[in-house]
């Protein structure tokens, strides 16, 4: 559906709008200096496929979805798109202020190439949508940005686009209208709709997103699976060393996780991580689970008890008092399921060795079917919000079974009883 090849934006950058008219009027005295917003893009995306864009602020995201729904134009490089665009870009983009909210809407599948008689066909499924009451009659400069956010979903998804671009419009959205526009997002890539969606929630990304491309100061740095993308991606903003990043020895492409697509670090440990990061990455030397039985496992059963066994050293120049081990088991979509740590256990904490530890963390699973990633963690509990000594993203992968169906994603005891 699209096509980019050597896409480039380049901005001219003034110190004064007085530079900009002299420079208009002598166009030999150069008084810009550029700003490369894009660098020779190259990427392809399917029809159907749904797309996550992954980067920090100022990193490219917005201008490219602007030059793909043909809001700006690149400086040079090839776009070939395949069928009708439709874009939520920013709050009040292709809506009169002065209008009001049903007005807008006209005017606005207008844009989209609709007659007024598709648009009446159309007309109650985006009311129902966007679900703002009698304000729809009111005009649109008195809507807070959630109203507008949903006027403009709302209208977006009903002018039969072939894609869907959407940059980070849902964040100012309460909770039921994010859940309600992802069930919508299910729905039109079920329909072969292709969606493009910008946003730093990464579980959202994880859940949703088939591929997902992180742009970095105008370079694509990867664009691939979404859980190895992801993962690189919170490894960097987790750095204390944001600047050491080098686009030219990033790879454009990111195989399938776990462990293909990052071979590099396969050979580097043994304990096969999605990622790994931290201040002092090499801390955690094993990571075991255990079963009921006492063998080692990658399948444990509902209500069986578990054991996982973590074989550590201590951090260099550390407080034993502020030295915690945590363990977590996730989702496909990067979501704690389940969080443990020593950092309660003040007992515990002055007993770490200096050479090696083993902690052992002891759990019913009540874990229904399914898979599991395990995260590692050796933490700095010094402040409110914890810092990592060692991070492992993928230290074991577990599939939870049970004997009969059960819903839920975790199915603990329950006590029932008729109330008199």
């Amino acid at each position: 559906m699209i096509t980019v090849k050597e896409l480039s934006k380049i901005y001219k950058m003034y110190n004064t709008p007085l530079d900009r008219l002299k420079e208009a009027l002598f166009p030999s005295s150069k008084k810009h200096v550029q700003f490369h917003a894009l660098k020779n893009l190259d990427f392809t995306i399917n029809k159907g496929e749904t797309i996550g864009i992954i980067g920090k602020n100022g990193s490219g995201k917005s201008t490219l979805l602007k030059i793909l729904s043909g809001v700006l134009t690149p400086t040079s490089g090839e776009v070939d798109i395949k069928g009708k665009v439709s874009a939520i870009l920013e709050l009040g983009a292709g809506f009169n202020l002065e209008y009001t909210g049903l007005e807008n809407i006209y005017l606005n599948g207008t844009l989209h190439g609709k007659s007024r008689r598709e648009i009446d066909e159309k007309i109650n499924n985006i009311l129902e949508f966007a679900d703002i009451g009698d304000f729809i009659h009111q005009p649109v400069k008195t809507y807070s940005s959630g109203m507008f956010a949903r006027l403009a979903f709302a209208v977006a998804i009903n002018v039969d686009a072939d894609i869907l671009i959407v940059d980070e419009a849902l964040a100012v959205g309460d909770m039921k209208f994010q859940a309600k526009c992802f069930r919508k997002f299910d729905e039109l890539k079920t329909n072969g709709v292709t969606i493009l969606f910008v946003g730093h929630d990464i579980s959202s990304i994880r859940k949703f997103c088939d591929q997902t491309m992180w742009l970095h100061q105008g370079d694509l740095l990867a664009f691939g699976d979404t859980l190895a993308v992801t993962a690189e991606y919170m490894e960097y903003m987790n750095s204390e060393n944001e600047k050491n990043i080098n686009a030219s020895q990033k790879s454009n492409n990111v195989e399938s996780m776990p462990g293909n697509a990052n071979e590099e670090k396969e050979k580097q440990s043994l304990l096969d991580p999605i990622n790994r990061w931290g201040s002092q990455p090499n801390l955690v030397q094993s990571v075991q689970v255990i079963n009921e039985k006492g063998m080692v496992t990658n399948t444990i059963v509902h209500g069986e008890v578990v054991r996982v066994i973590i074989r550590f050293i201590l951090p260099e120049s550390c407080d034993k008092e502020e030295v915690s081990v945590a363990i977590s088991f996730k989702n496909k979509m990067g979501l704690d399921l389940l969080v443990f740590t020593t950092h309660d256990n003040k007992e515990l904490r002055p007993n770490f060795s200096e050479m090696e530890n083993e902690i052992v963390f002891e759990f019913v699973n009540y874990f229904t079917e399914g898979d599991l990633i395990v995260v590692a963690a050796i933490e700095d509990r010094s402040s409110i919000q914890p810092e990592y000594y060692d991070y492992i993203e993928g230290a074991s992968y577990l599939k939870s079974i049970t004997a009969g169906q059960l819903f839920g994603i975790i199915h603990t005891p329950v006590r029932n009883y008729l109330r008199k």
